[in-house]
């Protein structure tokens, strides 16, 4: 089931929404660029144009409501219940980036993916989501970052798949510089 004119038409205007600077259809192109070559089944795809539909600061029902959206859209547009329930499953697990199902794994993984970038772009990306989260003041933004820091770095793994697998000392690379940089300034900036 390939999407309608519509619902493509409705998440593209989704990913262009003004207050978005990472979380943008580039986010979602990117995803099913690197996924090119991966076999991604159509709940998959799905999984990618539907995992942050919805995107407000502060938002900490983004991906249940992207689900909900993905499940009312396709179950409106006639796709099999199974696979509605395999996109929503899959958007839901975006929120802790942790799969539920094999075919998880790589779309988290893909989602991901910018967390390998060499440093440069990886640290441009970090200050589109700063940019994204602006109505947050710093200190907020640092410890909440730094949390999430802790966790993506307490984890065994980051990448779940095969195909993520390779991407992972960079990743920690870059997470580690950005920890560093956020105790640094909270240190300074904060009693």
């Amino acid at each position: 089931m390939t999407p309608s004119d519509a619902i493509l038409i409705d998440l593209t205007r989704r990913y262009c929404e003004p207050h978005r600077r990472y979380h943008t259809i580039e986010h979602v192109a990117d995803m099913l660029w690197r996924g090119r070559s991966l076999s991604l089944s159509e709940e998959q795809i799905l999984a990618i144009w539907y995992h942050d539909a919805i995107y407000e600061i502060p938002g900490h029902e983004n991906e249940a409501r992207s689900a909900e959206l993905a499940r009312e859209q396709l179950t409106s547009a006639g796709l099999d219940v199974r696979s509605v329930e395999s996109v929503v499953s899959m958007v839901l697990d975006t929120k802790t980036h942790v799969a539920s199902s094999d075919e998880a794994r790589v779309v988290i993984d893909l989602d991901l993916a910018t967390l390998a970038l060499d440093e440069e772009p990886f640290f441009v990306n970090t200050a589109k989501i700063r940019e994204e989260y602006g109505s947050i003041d710093d200190e907020t933004f640092a410890i909440g970052q730094l949390a999430m820091l802790d966790r993506f770095l307490g984890r065994e793994r980051i990448y779940q798949s095969d195909w993520g697998r390779p991407l992972e000392r960079q990743a920690r690379d870059n997470l580690r510089r950005l920890r560093e940089r956020n105790s640094a300034w909270i240190a300074q900036n904060t009693d």
